[in-house]
């Protein structure tokens, strides 16, 4: 077997007798085996990510939780109310009618740490040498994409990916815990010597001589570690192998296993998921892809029969990314249950099953309890001249009039507007406009526009209800390899594709690591220039360069928007420092 650097944060990872999840009448796998099994095995176990409340659904299905017993973080007796959507879950049930209950659910975090880095356009933060990326689906409690902040300790639920990286479906800010040093990643074993004691997860060195250590290591196997980081080292205090394994439980009957494949042997018919080794067949069921698509890295939903003490794939559902063809943000004009749809800015939008529901401020909502006039955000995958909704957040009037992020296509190009998403947006002579990545001016980017362009705006709705945008963005060039980009915000990677990043544009957020002259420092790995021509802010109070870089040392956070030149410097033509009194404890 080939081995991949990757795998999957499944919290099932973590259960040995209790796991995940049933199906119901209209879930993909309803006779699993030709083999009956013993009429012992009842239990059905799942992992997948909540999508939504009223009970709880788990990647569209629905469990009821009258009788669950739930544990988070290892903490049993939890409330149905501590979960959240988003969040990566193990569940078992011992019921086959349309909606099973759940007897167990548990929940086990995959990264908590403190914020490093942040590369706003690329949607990437870092915690623990570990890059994280987040997108338009990503579930953020308590904070944003645009709130987001070097210093925050987050709670982190997902996958962890081929490329190294780790992708968030939950995001969860844990500012009000105790000040703590510990920080906790998961990740898949690499170059693993036993000697030295240590490995990497990702480009993270893990030292694990002093960890207490439960599972024995292998290249490829999944592990969580807790330890403290610092010079690039995670110094490991606890350290966990993830495996799940239920072909010795006899009241296991099928199970639903989500996760990233680590090793595929066609030869033998066989992958491997989680440390475990699984057989498929010629009877096999593929779902969303074939059995060429079987590799290493692959995201997939794996449904497993027990029978007779073996243990048979009977489907492989493949898991896509980036699947969001736009995002979309304003208030209901009306509702129609029985087609499942709403209208919002004079476009039918269509939920199904697979939506995920979302309201900070109440726990239990869907199709049934919004109303007309309720503001809403969408994000949404376009179907045969369908718009099928993946997320739906109700938003209270401090979100909804915050800073935001929308996307679609175009619709109609004028001299000054642009029309997308049903909105007519203004093209400000004052706004930032970005075409494959860098700066260009007005003229410039509505020369490129074309009818269905899809562009990325970035701004706020005003009191009117009126859209105002303070920065557009078009991509011309192919972006379908950005998924297999693991570069982290520094510069000596950004040239890896050969092309020259002169005049890219960058928005980060990171610590200085070092003053190196007048105007000058090291942020993120990049040199830094701020000059007079620059905006420059201190405490929300315009300052000069001189008074800025007094208040720079190394340690002190940095927010920085700009352009890099053709030396790889990143010119400031904004940087911001807001001091804060108290200390964050990131590393």
């Amino acid at each position: 077997m080939q081995r991949s650097l990757i795998n999957l944060s499944v919290i099932a990872g973590l259960l040995s007798g209790c796991g995940g999840g049933s199906s119901d009448a209209s879930a993909p796998i309803s006779e699993p085996v030709a083999q009956e099994p013993p009429a012992s095995a009842t239990t059905t176990v799942k992992s997948g990510v909540i999508t939504g409340f009223g009970s709880v659904y788990v990647d569209g299905e629905r469990y009821t939780t009258d009788e669950t017993s739930i544990t988070i973080n290892g903490e049993a007796g939890a409330s149905i109310e501590s979960l959240k959507v988003g969040m990566r879950i193990a569940l078992t049930s011992s019921d086959s009618g349309s909606t099973p209950g759940a007897a167990t659910i548990t929940y086990e975090s995959d990264v908590e740490g403190v914020i490093q880095t942040i590369d706003r356009l690329s949607g990437r933060i870092q915690i623990a040498g570990v890059t994280i990326s987040y997108d338009d689906l990503t579930h953020f409690i308590a904070t944003s994409e645009n709130t987001l902040s070097v210093g925050d300790r987050i709670e982190v639920s997902g996958y962890a990916l081929a490329d190294g990286t780790f992708y968030a479906t939950y995001i969860e800010i844990e500012n009000e815990l105790q000040p703590s040093q510990s920080q906790t990643v998961s990740g898949v074993v690499s170059e693993l010597d036993t000697t030295a004691q240590q490995f990497y997860i990702g480009s993270t060195l893990v030292d694990y001589s002093q960890a207490s250590a439960e599972g024995a290591l292998a290249n490829g196997l999944q592990v969580k570690v807790e330890g403290l980081f610092s010079d690039g080292v995670l110094t490991a205090a606890e350290l966990k192998v993830r495996v799940v394994s239920y072909e010795d439980n006899d009241d296991v009957a099928e199970a639903e296993i989500e996760g990233v494949l680590t090793a595929v042997d066609p030869a033998s018919n066989t992958l491997e998921l989680y440390g475990q080794t699984y057989t498929y067949t010629s009877s096999t069921a593929f779902e969303d892809g074939t059995v060429d698509d079987l590799l290493a890295g692959a995201i997939v939903e794996i449904e497993v029969a027990y029978a007779n003490g073996e243990q048979t794939v009977t489907k492989v559902e493949f898991k896509k990314q980036n699947l969001a063809d736009g995002k979309v943000k304003g208030v209901i004009t009306a509702i129609d249950t029985e087609a499942g749809s709403i209208t919002v800015n004079n476009s039918v939008y269509v939920v199904n099953n697979q939506t995920r529901y979302e309201d900070d401020d109440d726990q239990y909502v869907a199709l049934s309890f919004l109303q007309v006039n309720d503001k809403v955000e969408l994000v949404y995958q376009t179907v045969d001249e369908t718009n099928i909704v993946l997320r739906l957040e109700r938003e209270n009037d401090e979100e909804y009039f915050a800073e935001s992020e929308l996307e679609g296509y175009v619709t109609a190009v004028t001299g000054n507007s642009i029309t997308l998403l049903g909105l007519t947006i203004d093209l400000a002579a004052e706004a930032l406009y970005l075409l494959d990545e860098r700066r260009v001016t007005l003229d410039i980017f509505v020369a490129q526009l074309s009818i269905p362009a899809k562009v990325e705006l970035r701004g706020n709705y005003d009191q009117n209800g009126v859209f105002i945008a303070n920065r557009f963005e078009l991509e011309l060039e192919d972006d379908s390899d950005d998924d297999g980009d693991n570069d982290d915000d520094r510069s000596d990677d950004d040239d890896s594709d050969g092309q020259s990043k002169n005049g890219v544009y960058l928005e980060i957020e990171g610590r200085v690591t070092a003053v190196t002259g007048d105007g000058r420092f090291t942020l993120n790995g990049y040199d830094v220039d701020v000059n007079t021509a620059s905006k420059l802010e201190l405490n929300d109070l315009k300052v000069s360069v001189i008074e800025f870089m007094a208040a720079i040392s190394d340690g002190t956070v940095v927010e920085v928007e700009g352009v890099l030149d053709a030396e790889g410097v990143l010119v400031a033509t904004e940087a911001e420092i807001e001091e804060d009194d108290s200390e964050s404890d990131d590393d």
